[in-house]
């Protein structure tokens, strides 16, 4: 048994289209908007080195000394950072590989070196707005 289309499912089936549309391009949207990335370098707490993380990017592959002949080779290209090499002696830095997302850091604890990716839109209020 065929039931005919009226003109009213006509307009809830549009509606449901029209939805799902606008659904999908505010996730697309705020999936592009997360994909600021910006890659900080510490050294005993100190930053010594960031730079903004885009698709596109060159790899850049440099040295971060730590005193007293210590260094760890950081490797920042889009896809992610690592620590590629270092001469401590626990090579924990080294083994821990890539780290992609904001929130996420590789620290090398012999050398206070600490190397994380936070989003491009982080901002330190002024204020605290936590109250108690």
């Amino acid at each position: 048994m065929r039931v005919p289309l009226r003109v009213g499912d006509l307009i809830v089936y549009a509606f449901a289209v029209v939805l799902i549309a606008v659904g999908l391009s505010g996730m697309y949207t705020m999936g592009i908007s997360h994909d600021e990335r910006k890659v900080v370098v510490e050294v005993n707490g100190r930053e010594v080195y960031s730079c903004r993380v885009y698709k596109g990017m060159e790899p850049v592959e440099f040295r971060v000394n730590a005193g007293n002949g210590q260094y760890n080779v950081v490797l920042i290209t889009y896809e992610g950072v690592r620590i590629k090499e270092a001469n401590c002696p626990d090579q924990i830095c080294v083994k821990s590989g890539f780290i992609r997302f904001s929130g996420q850091a590789i620290v090398c604890l012999p050398h206070k070196v600490v190397v994380k990716i936070i989003s491009g839109r982080e901002e330190v209020p002024d204020v605290d707005d936590i109250a108690s």
